[in-house]
């Protein structure tokens, strides 16, 4: 099957090379190669949005988790819903707001609104954490994979540096319109292996029978149902929560963590740079709350039911190799696709995440204050050479370091939500004021830090040991950390409000409400809506999700879709189906995601690009970095000399 891998990847990495050539002598102008121009076609942006969900989301650990801990773990999916519901409440307003402004980043935006270097650092680090260790944790996954399915004739290294050259190859020749194409194509190939293999699954080994006979867990583990609302345990690493980690709180408050993948750096630069107006919703309702949920909710038992079953890891432990074999023991081409279904989710992940990180690397830090007044043409040379520094990197760290790169990646999505007051503030709250958003994010930051396996390993390896391990009480690290965020950002800003409101952030509000209104209905509409998205987070993945555990049995018996049918299963697929109409309700209904007209620049909220030792930089910034920014200025004495 060795052979056979390598000729399919060789024939994915021509196709993807091709599309990248045709992206770039397509591409008109040297500054288009970091953010596609703004006019990424709708089709692009749909395709590529739902693969980086689902590759972000990760579908390769997913499926394993759903392996070890049954049914339980399938809830996680539903998370998806909830990553649409936020897509909706912020993603058209920042993409307004990119057009009213000019400008091109999450980053820019969000340090623009507040005028803080300090929130433009926040984001930089948040891009410095997808794109590092969360893309080397992917390609080490890769690599291990590759490396088991073949029997080490392809070594883990081998396949990362390959693999990491490969991205690189397309990603520094197609620039970001050149892998959001990629991304795509690679997208419907993903989605359309999903189906496949499970069907194949389901009609070859009839693993749709897991329904009855259930997936082979571990005897501690609940595989068929929540294990009740909370676990008062001290945390994983220091207590074992029984039943399973993934009660209904912790369901839910991974889901909050699921939301950062719509609030990531590369998603939204994804949406920003899209030309379709009417690409968001679609892309929110029908593809992430639709598809992709849904094919996680319908398929992931399946095939977890079989990697279960075919467990070869150390002590049993569930492993994708030990399914590829028994696959490819019955057709090889099929073991091969089966391989491929992975490579693809992690390689989408990776790609955009290295991409969007050098693009977003030369406009927010390079472009601006290392090297301000930089041309087009500097801009594009610039992200290539970004561009090559990244992979490097990438590969460097998951070759050497991957279990570094596993401690820190858990804190790009725990970190990404935390921004949430500072958007909110952004799209809709205008009372919301930079102190209020600083002082939340840095007791959010230590909350979560301290909740996750970074702060935990630093501060138990210097000092003493903590009370508490990973996700205290089955929570989430992000939801322990946006719990503080909120409060007090609200707190603040309701002290600060009155001294901050800008008349450019003015107008950009007064411009949303004016031009582009959300129709929420009266005053009664408004509040159903609202509640009903509440009371279904709670229904479907909060505390009143445990119901799904035997409320099908209870109303039906044993008669129903078949022998034994798991309650939880069916909870679940209705809680999906609720879930897509409610985000159709949020998005269409309330114009949450379209607009009729395309907005023009007449907004300044941020002053031309300047080095970093101006006046108006905070001083340890300036410090710090204005020597880097005056050795690329030779200076009036300094050019005498020379």
């Amino acid at each position: 099957m060795t052979m056979l891998l390598i000729v399919l990847l060789g024939v994915l990495g021509a196709y993807a090379l091709y599309i990248a050539t045709m992206s770039a002598r397509s591409t008109v102008r040297p500054e288009h190669y970091l953010d596609g121009g703004q006019a990424i076609p709708a089709w692009g942006h749909i395709f590529a949005s739902t693969g980086l969900a689902l590759a972000t989301f990760s579908l390769y650990d997913h499926l394993l988790l759903v392996a070890a801990y049954g049914l339980q773990a399938s809830h996680l999916a539903i998370g998806l819903v909830v990553a649409a519901i936020i897509a909706a409440l912020f993603q058209k307003r920042l993409w307004l707001a990119a057009r009213l402004t000019g400008l091109r980043t999450l980053g820019e935006l969000v340090g623009a609104y507040y005028g803080s270097v300090t929130l433009r650092l926040y984001l930089l680090f948040v891009l410095f954490l997808f794109t590092i260790p969360v893309s080397a944790v992917c390609l080490a996954e890769l690599g291990a994979t590759v490396s088991s399915a073949t029997r080490g004739e392809v070594t883990g290294g081998m396949a990362i540096w390959a693999t990491a050259f490969f991205l690189f190859l397309f990603s520094v020749i197609g620039g970001w319109r050149g892998v959001v194409y990629v991304l795509a194509a690679e997208t419907l190939l993903l989605l359309a292996l999903m189906v496949f293999l499970a069907i194949f699954a389901g009609t070859t080994f009839d693993s749709f029978a897991f329904a009855e006979r259930g997936i082979a867990t571990p005897a501690a583990i609940l595989a068929d149902r929540l294990p009740g609302v909370i676990a008062f345990t001290k945390g994983i690493g220091k207590q074992v929560p029984e039943g399973g980690i993934w009660t209904a709180v912790g369901v839910l408050s991974f889901a909050l963590a699921m939301s950062g993948i719509v609030l990531s750096p590369a998603f939204s630069l994804l949406g920003i740079s899209t030309r379709g107006r009417s690409s968001l919703a679609f892309t929110q309702v029908w593809m992430i709350g639709g598809i992709a949920a849904g094919l996680l909710v319908l398929l992931a038992p399946v095939l977890g039911a079989e990697i279960a079953s075919s467990a070869t890891g150390a002590g049993g432990a569930p492993s994708v190799a030990g399914f590829a074999d028994r696959l490819a023991a019955v057709d090889q081409m099929v073991g091969a696709a089966y391989l491929i279904l992975f490579m693809l989710s992690l390689q989408i992940a990776v790609a955009a995440f290295a991409m969007s990180g050098a693009s977003a690397m030369t406009i927010e830090l390079l472009a601006r204050y290392i090297l301000p007044g930089m041309t087009a043409t500097a801009e594009r040379t610039a992200a290539r050479i970004s561009l090559g520094f990244i992979y490097l990197a990438i590969a460097i760290a998951a070759s050497i370091a991957p279990f570094a790169s596993a401690i820190l990646s858990p804190l790009a999505l725990s970190l990404t939500v935390q921004l949430i007051p500072a958007l909110l503030g952004l799209c809709w709250l205008p009372w919301i004021t930079r102190g209020g958003v600083l002082s939340g994010l840095i007791i959010a930051t230590i909350v979560v830090v301290f909740t996750e396996p970074a702060g935990i390993v630093a501060f138990e390896s210097l000092f003493i040991d903590l009370p508490w391990g990973r996700w205290p009480l089955t929570v989430h690290a992000a939801a322990w950390g946006l719990f503080f965020n909120v409060i007090v950002s609200i707190i603040i800003s309701l002290f600060t409000r009155k001294h901050e409101l800008s008349e450019e952030r003015r107008r950009l509000h007064d411009t949303y409400q004016a031009d582009f209104p959300a129709h929420f209905g009266g005053p009664g509409l408004r509040a159903a809506k609202w509640s009903l998205t509440l009371l279904w987070m709670f229904l479907a993945i909060g505390p009143g999700a445990i119901i799904g555990n035997t409320i099908f049995n209870w109303s039906f018996g044993e008669a129903t879709t078949a022998p034994r049918f798991p309650s939880l299963l069916a909870w679940q697929i209705v809680s999906w189906l609720s879930g897509v109409l409610l985000v159709w309700w949020l998005a269409y209904r309330s114009e949450l995601s379209v607009t009729a007209t395309e907005p023009r620049r007449t907004i300044e909220l941020v002053p031309p690009p300047e080095r970093l030792s101006a006046s108006d930089t905070p001083g340890w910034i300036a410090q710090g970095l204005g020597r880097l920014a005056r050795r690329n200025d030779p200076g009036p004495e300094r050019a005498r000399r020379r």
